[in-house]
């Protein structure tokens, strides 16, 4: 018989973290799992842990990359062996609640969701934030609002209930037929970045039943380590390709006049970001070849001259943000 579940971990170099995490998995209270470790060439000993686990517990499955591919291709390696009726993510150094999978499972059956949201938190140095997402809504307006917020991009918000918080993939639980009848699968972050943004992009789209539970099971564990705190995640030349690539879906599925503003606008903070980024890893002197570069992407340029047709648009951003539009639009 099949897993009920399929727990998907990349495993590159994740430290001390990892038995945490492997422990809070084979610790579920729900047994009836199967924990896919796909290892992603790791060089400081993640491997020698993970076939440690691998003989302690039958359910713990290893694959191992023949080169290092990242987390986006890793998860659609662990998403092509999985078994489970449902499908779930894990990264290296995070842990999770005892009870996560089985309540999420529970509850995904019940509503026979195509996908189940919980709440989640972040851990670090200084203590511990709450994720949290907007109560009392119907289902509808759930995931509306939820897609809705992962086109727009803002930024995530500890300690209140918004939508801004729906980057992450961990905190949900998605029927693994669900995913295959869709195609949907991870992009390859060594060429864009945000893969888990625009996996969620697809999801809830497709989705039939997203269901919602309000409690906190996953733990997410900031320790200046993680991917979206290094150059690469907001790196120019990983950036634009993902904005043309949710470009490219929203025109494939009719939708970019209904959020042209949302998308516009959430471009240029994008890119804003990115152009910090460059500046504080790179030096001033970047500037010249981000600009170049942002000015020359022909579908880059299409998006922000949206603001030249919706001038009302120009006048509610920041003066800083303003500035940054002159220079990278032509």
């Amino acid at each position: 018989m099949p897993p009920k579940v399929s727990i998907i971990i990349p495993v590159y170099n994740a430290g001390e973290y990892l038995r945490v995490c492997l422990d809070s998995l084979v610790n579920q209270t729900m047994t009836d799992i199967e924990i896919i470790l796909i290892l992603d060439k790791p060089t400081d000993g993640s491997d020698l842990v993970a076939e440690e686990y691998l003989h302690k517990d039958k359910r713990i499955k290893i694959i191992a990359n023949e080169k290092n591919l990242h987390i986006g291709c890793s998860r659609n390696v662990g998403l092509k062996a999985a078994q489970g009726e449902y499908v779930g993510f894990a990264d290296h150094d995070d842990y999770c609640q005892p009870e996560m999978f089985e309540m999420l499972y529970k509850n995904a059956v019940e509503s026979q969701a195509d996908v189940v949201v919980s709440d989640y938190c972040d851990e670090n140095k200084n203590g511990i934030n709450y994720f949290r997402f907007p109560t009392g809504l119907s289902e509808e307006e759930f995931q509306a609002r939820m897609f809705d917020a992962l086109i727009s991009g803002r930024q995530s918000q500890p300690n209140v209930r918004t939508f801004d918080n729906v980057n992450v993939i961990w905190n949900q639980l998605f029927k693994r037929e669900f995913l295959a009848n869709n195609s949907i699968t991870f992009s390859d972050n060594r060429i864009l970045t945000m893969e888990d943004v625009l996996f969620n992009i697809k999801v809830h789209h497709f989705a039939k039943r997203v269901y919602y539970i309000p409690e906190a099971f996953y733990h997410h564990i900031t320790n200046g380590q993680n991917e979206f705190q290094n150059y690469n995640y907001r790196a120019i030349d990983k950036v634009m390709p993902h904005l043309e690539e949710v470009f490219d879906f929203l025109i494939k599925v009719d939708l970019f006049q209904h959020f042209k503003k949302s998308f516009t606008v959430c471009t240029l903070k994008r890119l804003y970001t990115s152009y910090r980024n460059e500046v504080k890893f790179r030096g001033i002197l970047a500037s010249f070849t981000f600009f170049e570069k942002v000015r020359n992407n022909s579908k880059i340029q299409k998006i922000l001259y949206n603001f030249k047709d919706n001038s009302l648009w120009k006048n509610e951003l920041a003066l800083t943000k303003r500035v940054f539009l002159l220079i990278v639009s032509k």
